[in-house]
């Protein structure tokens, strides 16, 4: 068979999307008489993905002549069998066509996203899912989702799970080199929560900011909350709320792998307080590492962290702050959640993703 993968989120430190297919994609194995193209943004580093596929980087960097000029014409060029894109599918299509829709978060919240990103989400994901032979999505939540507002069947949604790369695990003092970690990011040396996620509305930060300050005064002061991720869109609102405690609150921006791996393992605990999401990796990012996490009561959350993690109203902010005092006072809680963490994080597999998903070419391209 001839594939061909839409991979533009490479590189581009977008989160949960460009996690889902950067380990997909190392996890992807082919017959040897099958030829898989890999089409990317150019410049990007794509070494760990060349002794599978053939690397095709896109001439424009637009997303509107990537996606309806640029990849029809691969299709065509390359003779391809299927093409695997993100989100949004061509018009035109000279090929059958597969989807990941990690969630449809836009039909249910119109005012977290900007008019034009709301639009085009609305005109074009709901004209890929009606279009593609089989839609793959991240969560049995989101198959729901997808399948009750666009009618599609059951057999033409297919649940791959995102996972946590092994990468992710408890680190030796040595490997942590906390007193380096802490002066790195400005920490200090008193308790930390962290959370990860991009700056943008759904992420819910600003209400996690004021349950934090609550919080921090029955600590002395000596608390500190560490948002890991760069401003998204909409992220106004969240560093007015940040301004106000400026040494305890710590906007890292991106960080790279290995120091979010020590951000967790240092963590007091880790809070994900976004009230809508296709997945969540970070949860299970924290739990790998070792880390207390608390949770959203909503969408996918308790299908991801299950008995692992304790659980709050998102709106709520005096239960976000009840449910972080839990974690950093009830040693109990903790030793108990721990005891839950590996088994849960085992649940979830990059590699059966993978393969399930090859298995779904295959079966479309015979």
């Amino acid at each position: 068979m001839r594939i061909g993968i839409d991979a533009h989120m490479l590189g581009d430190r977008s989160g949960g999307n460009e996690s889902f297919y950067s380990n997909i994609l190392k996890q992807m194995q082919f017959a040897a008489d099958d030829e898989a193209f890999l089409f990317v943004k150019n410049g990007i580093d794509v070494s760990a993905y060349e002794d599978r596929f053939q690397i095709v980087a896109f001439e424009s960097k637009s997303p509107w002549v990537r996606y309806f000029i640029e990849l029809p014409r691969l299709c065509k060029k390359h003779r391809l069998d299927l093409l695997h894109t993100q989100y949004f599918v061509p018009f035109w299509r000279p090929c059958p066509v597969v989807c990941t829709i990690h969630d449809i978060c836009f039909e249910y919240y119109k005012d977290i996203f900007t008019r034009r990103e709301y639009t085009y989400q609305k005109l074009l994901i709901p004209y890929a899912a009606k279009h593609s032979k089989l839609i793959f999505t991240v969560s049995a939540n989101s198959k729901k989702d997808i399948i009750t507002h666009y009618g599609l069947p059951e057999d033409r949604v297919v649940v791959t799970h995102n996972s946590v790369s092994d990468d992710f695990c408890r680190l030796t003092p040595e490997e942590l080199d906390e007193a380096e970690l802490r002066e790195k990011f400005g920490i200090g040396s008193g308790k930390f929560i962290v959370t990860v996620g991009n700056l943008q509305p759904r992420k819910n930060l600003p209400r996690l900011i004021r349950a934090y300050l609550q919080l921090k005064k029955r600590f002395d002061g000596e608390l500190k909350l560490v948002i890991v991720g760069k401003k998204a869109w909409m992220y106004d609102d969240i560093l007015k709320e940040a301004s106000k405690d400026s040494e305890g609150i710590i906007l890292t921006d991106y960080v790279e792998t290995r120091d979010l791996i020590r951000l967790y393992n240092a963590a007091s605990c880790f809070v994900y307080p976004s009230f809508f999401e296709g997945f969540g990796i970070p949860p299970l990012e924290a739990m790998a590492c070792g880390t207390p996490v608390a949770v959203a009561n909503t969408t996918s959350l308790p299908e991801i962290v299950g008995e692992a993690g304790i659980y709050f109203d998102p709106f709520s902010e005096e239960d976000i702050e009840n449910c972080l005092e839990r974690l950093l006072m009830d040693e109990a809680l903790v030793k108990e959640l721990k005891v839950k963490m590996n088994d849960q994080v085992k649940k979830f597999s990059w590699k059966e993703s993978a393969a399930k998903i090859v298995e779904s070419y295959r079966t479309l391209s015979e």
